[in-house]
């Protein structure tokens, strides 16, 4: 059974994989330079820190069966607490640190209320998101918290041998959360708990504990993604972040994870950004409008439930 298994989370990303690379093929023939060329490949490139962090946590939430509609919310009030600090004069990695904290506090608040409360993950999640949005707008004014420290800009405009410091941070982490999902027990056990909560719970798995878990790893990407975000634009704002959720579901869903909770893949989640930023990369070089954004992902999304709906349908029982 597992090998079956094993065995489709590798076609789908074989299957990401072989698109990615007929995509890219087919638009350098048609676009020639104007496409590969560099900083077009920086464009497509530009969010992806972002994206594949949130979709990193996102899968996890995803394998555990729930939803989690507050990381761009989440996103936004931990970089503006933390932008806030520091325009404050306190010291950097205080901020930092604190900033991302508050990102895994959220996110453990709504893992308590999905486990502990019995409250739906789309409700929970929505609620927060509402009210950290809100918040976000009350601590700000809807202005920016600018008058950052080069310190702190240096964070997310930093490179390393040519390669930008966010990118750097985010494949670092997204492979740290591939290899502890496999080795770490704690993680490794959300795959049982999405795929049969009681089943898992009459094992000894604590349920509760790993679904709160899930979440405040899901809380703490979208910290990390507010520090790497702020201090590369050099400024918080309250409206970063907007529709944030939708693309990290549709990358984490497009790389393999099922709604129905128990299976998901970080490589796959980390193609599945690379091809949603590709696509909409696309659109705009055939001069759509990068407003269409949000919908492009709605309807990957949309194309990739329906497509393991389908698979499902066509196994024998």
């Amino acid at each position: 059974m597992k090998d079956k298994k094993k065995l489709s989370v590798n076609n789908r990303e074989g299957t990401l994989i072989i698109t990615i690379a007929v995509i890219f093929v087919a638009m350098c023939i048609l676009k020639g330079e104007l496409f590969y060329a560099r900083s077009n490949i920086e464009a497509i490139f530009s969010n992806l820190a972002y994206d594949l962090l949130l979709a990193c946590g996102m899968t996890f939430v995803i394998i555990l069966g729930g939803v989690d509609l507050s990381v761009g919310a989440v996103l936004a009030l931990s970089g503006i607490i933390c932008t806030l600090m520091i325009q404050k004069g306190i010291n950097i990695v205080l901020a930092v640190g604190l900033g991302i904290l508050f990102g895994g506090a959220i996110g453990a608040v709504n893992g308590i209320l999905v486990s502990k409360a019995n409250v739906a993950p789309f409700v929970a999640t929505l609620g927060s998101q509402s009210i950290c949005r809100g918040a976000c707008y009350v601590l700000t004014s809807g202005y920016f918290v600018a008058g950052l420290t080069d310190a702190y800009t240096n964070i997310g405009r930093g490179s390393l041998l040519g390669v930008p410091n966010k990118i750097l941070v985010s494949i670092t982490i997204m492979l740290l959360l591939a290899l502890l999902s496999r080795r770490f027990r704690p993680l490794r056990s959300m795959f049982y708990v999405g795929g049969n909560r009681q089943a898992a719970f009459i094992s000894g798995i604590p349920s509760g504990l790993t679904i709160i878990l899930g979440y405040m790893i899901s809380g703490l990407m979208a910290g990390i993604a507010a520090i790497l975000m702020t201090s590369s634009l050099g400024m918080g704002h309250a409206g970063y972040g907007i529709s944030f959720e939708m693309k990290a579901i549709s990358a984490a869903v497009i790389g393999g994870a099922d709604m129905h909770g128990g299976a998901g893949s970080f490589l796959g989640t980390a193609l599945g950004v690379i091809l949603v930023a590709l696509v909409n990369n696309v659109f705009i070089m055939f001069n759509g409008s990068p407003n269409w954004s949000s919908a492009i992902s709605g309807l990957m999304l949309l194309a990739a439930v329906a497509f393991d709906a389908l698979r499902r349908r066509r196994k024998p029982r």
